[in-house]
């Protein structure tokens, strides 16, 4: 079965939202993504059911009344630092704005254009979509929709695994056997040293005995594995340049 993913759409004009949540379904369906679309009439109200990793995505309007749209993002990201972010705007003058709350993308409403800009903006994201696999996790991470683009590694230590997110670590009971078949099969995690599993989307560099991740942290890497590595982590860079390209 597949995992249902929480999709919001924050927007005060009722015609606008309505028009972005049919938009959202009918792609939902054409692609086979389980989503359920989520609408919000108001900035508060939405930010009332925001607990960490609830929306796969989230449709905001920068202008609307009450909370300051970017103020409303700011918080967003408080609390879910891994959710993709779409400002919808009236206008492409927002993407300064955009970098400081990470924002995905942008989805302008112009009259008859916004199927026009929706189209665009989802044939970029779909790539980024299909990465955010949500991992199915035990113990205290069961039940709480993880993204695989959060897992920056895994590490075994004294038969306990420790996984490390974007958003911290956590201690799990399960061994590497058991996490590598939840993980994508796209040859973006690779087992770096025995008993370490590292996102190669998060390394920055690699030398002959340290893998240096995007958090800071650094990561022994075997004799054995580091040409395999190596390799690995050239064919990842260069898959996601296409991607981006494309």
């Amino acid at each position: 079965m597949a995992h249902i993913i929480e999709i919001a759409v924050v927007d005060d004009q009722t015609y606008d939202r309505e028009q972005i949540s049919a938009l959202l379904r009918e792609y939902a369906a054409s692609k086979h993504h389980a989503w359920q679309v989520r609408c919000f009439a108001s900035d508060q109200a939405f930010l009332d059911t925001l607990t960490p990793g609830r929306y796969g995505m989230v449709f905001l309007d920068i202008l609307m009344d009450g909370i300051d749209g970017m103020e409303t993002a700011r918080r967003l990201r408080a609390i879910d630092p891994n959710t993709l972010l779409v400002l919808i705007t009236t206008e492409a003058s927002y993407a300064v704005e955009g970098y400081e709350v990470e924002a995905a993308g942008f989805l302008v409403k112009k009259s008859g254009t916004l199927k026009q800009h929706f189209d665009a903006l989802m044939a970029r994201l779909e790539q980024k979509i299909q990465e955010d696999i949500v991992l199915e996790l035990p113990g205290s991470l069961a039940g709480i929709p993880v993204p695989a683009s959060a897992l920056l590694y895994a590490e075994v230590l004294n038969h306990v695994m420790k996984l490390c997110l974007k958003s911290g670590s956590y201690m799990v009971r399960m061994s590497l056997k058991e996490l590598i078949p939840l993980l994508p099969q796209d040859g973006r995690f690779f087992e770096c040293h025995r008993g370490i599993v590292v996102n190669l989307d998060a390394v920055v560099s690699l030398d002959s005995q340290v893998a240096t991740l995007s958090d800071g942290s650094t990561l022994p890497v075997s004799r054995r594995r580091r040409a395999e590595l190596e390799r690995a982590f050239a064919a990842r860079s260069i898959s996601k340049t296409r991607g981006e390209l494309s």
